[in-house]
């Protein structure tokens, strides 16, 4: 049976539901489907935000808080905030606050963020741009609570190039990553969404034109797994 993606309507509902079904195990997908590898991706967002002693890092669709606690691990005197829509995966998120590690979490809506203009000087996102309604719309939410010179580090999937490697990571994606998830979570069709969601999210250069387009300069990629994955680097200009 073919699964169909929702529409554009339908998606923020539809994504938050899942992602609330499956808070409890996301970790140890994660874990199985990147034989561990994410971590290390997420250590690498977390050190190109280069925060300074007192500066902020807003971590959007931050899910279990990974990359909003690996800010406060590699800029321990910098401030940490992890917003998502999934009230599930915050109060996981919650959970694994510690004395020395104590990011602040928000439900809120990345389409829509609850902040002031220019309050965050680096934003951070790992596998949620290709889950928004509106990508060009989300990244200028993200320019706008970015301060002058603030960067934004985003990681997702990517296109892979060499045709070989292109075919086994399909494979891999579409039939090996919804089984995984299907022995750990039984009739979760969330599975079946993620690779497919991938199929309509842009390569490297056509998001790395549309950063640029928004008004982000200085953008770069940098690619894991042959592009399997991928981490966006995009700066907010100076004031004039």
């Amino acid at each position: 049976m073919t699964y169909m993606l929702p529409n554009t309507e339908e998606k923020p509902v539809y994504v938050e539901q899942m992602f609330n079904k499956i808070a409890q195990k996301y970790d140890l997908f994660n874990d199985i489907v990147t034989f561990g590898m994410h971590r290390k991706w997420k250590r690498f967002v977390a050190s190109q935000t280069e925060l300074l002693d007192e500066q902020s890092c807003l971590d959007l669709c931050c899910g279990t808080g990974d990359i909003a606690r690996e800010i406060l691990s590699q800029f321990p005197l910098s401030k940490s905030t992890g917003l998502d829509f999934s009230e599930k995966m915050l109060n996981i998120a919650e959970s694994k606050n510690t004395c020395e590690i104590s990011v602040e979490y928000v439900l809120g809506d990345a389409m829509n963020l609850p902040f002031q203009d220019a309050e965050f000087n680096a934003v951070t996102i790992g596998y949620g741009m290709r889950n928004v309604q509106d990508i060009n719309k989300f990244l200028s939410e993200i320019l706008r609570v970015l301060k002058p010179e603030g960067v934004l580090v985003s990681l997702d999937v990517g296109k892979v190039k060499i045709p070989i490697i292109a075919y086994l990571n399909h494979l891999y994606f579409f039939h090996i990553v919804p089984f995984i998830g299907k022995l750990l979570m039984p009739g979760e069709k969330i599975f079946k969404y993620l690779p497919q969601s991938s199929l309509e999210y842009p390569n490297q250069e056509s998001l790395k034109k549309l950063m640029v387009q928004t008004g982000f300069h200085n953008v770069e990629f940098h690619n894991f797994v042959f592009g399997a994955s991928t981490v966006h680097v995009a700066h907010k200009p100076a004031k004039d």
